[in-house]
């Protein structure tokens, strides 16, 4: 491949504190690039810093009518769209919502032992001819080096025997298995809610600060909370997110 994609487009840049960290991101290219060899696996790799995706292409790809094996992609969204639209329809809206209780599990401890578990799930994906065949998904989330919460994310496409309307989150470390229980009422609180209708009626913090009679730093902390529950980049898409998953 192209000296190894440009030598990993010159080591990613040796950028920090926001950008690109040559030595962490070059090391989750190489756990990326061995899942997509070693397990036949797609893996995306997506910096959620920096908005960008790495798609490594192994067997699976071929299977499901991807690229061919052995395949790389960079991408400028860490929404793997050309992946994520093979997606059943009936199975979109569970597995956005499986990830948002995720996420929200991993940033809710607090603790680098949060990075220990990672969470499974299965849905059915179009292959080239519109076949839905049952795919088994991972998604393992990373910190980056002096930062807190999650800046990197990993996720693995293989086949599957059947699927599940369930997912499992997974302790590497101690075994340990959980079921995710979607219960969409916990995901957001109702002032989250309330303020991001506000948001969806073009008011801004100040006069939402006003109108709930709390202050405006307190709105604003209330909108960084919504875009991290959400895995957004903004209000604005984490507005649109919440309507179409109905939490709005």
């Amino acid at each position: 491949m192209i000296e190894i994609n440009d030598k990993l487009d010159e080591k990613l840049r040796q950028q920090m504190d926001g950008r690109l960290e040559e030595d962490e991101e070059l090391q989750l290219h190489f756990v990326a690039k061995a899942y997509a060899m070693c397990e036949n696996s797609i893996a995306v790799l997506s910096n959620l810093r920096t908005n960008k995706s790495h798609i490594y292409y192994g067997k699976t790809s071929d299977l499901l009518g991807f690229e061919p094996v052995g395949s790389y992609e960079k991408i400028e969204s860490i929404w793997e769209e050309k992946i994520l639209s093979r997606i059943h329809p009936d199975d979109q809206r569970r597995r956005q919502l499986q990830e948002l209780a995720f996420c929200q599990f991993v940033c809710s401890l607090h603790s680098e032992k949060a990075f220990d578990w990672h969470m499974e799930n299965t849905m059915r994906m179009a292959d080239r001819n519109g076949k839905y065949i049952p795919t088994r998904h991972r998604i393992f989330y990373f910190k980056g080096n002096g930062q807190r919460g999650v800046c990197y994310a990993i996720c693995l496409f293989n086949i599957a025997t059947k699927t599940n309307k369930l997912a499992i989150m997974k302790n590497s470390l101690t075994g340990e298995e959980r079921q995710i229980d979607i219960d969409e009422k916990q995901l957001l609180s109702e002032r989250e809610i309330t303020i991001m209708n506000m948001v969806s009626e073009g008011l801004q913090s100040k006069a939402i600060s006003t109108r709930l009679k709390i202050s405006k730093n307190t709105v604003d902390r209330h909108r960084q909370n919504i875009i991290s529950k959400m895995q957004a980049s903004n209000m604005a898409e984490a507005c649109h997110k919440a309507k179409q998953l109905g939490l709005l």
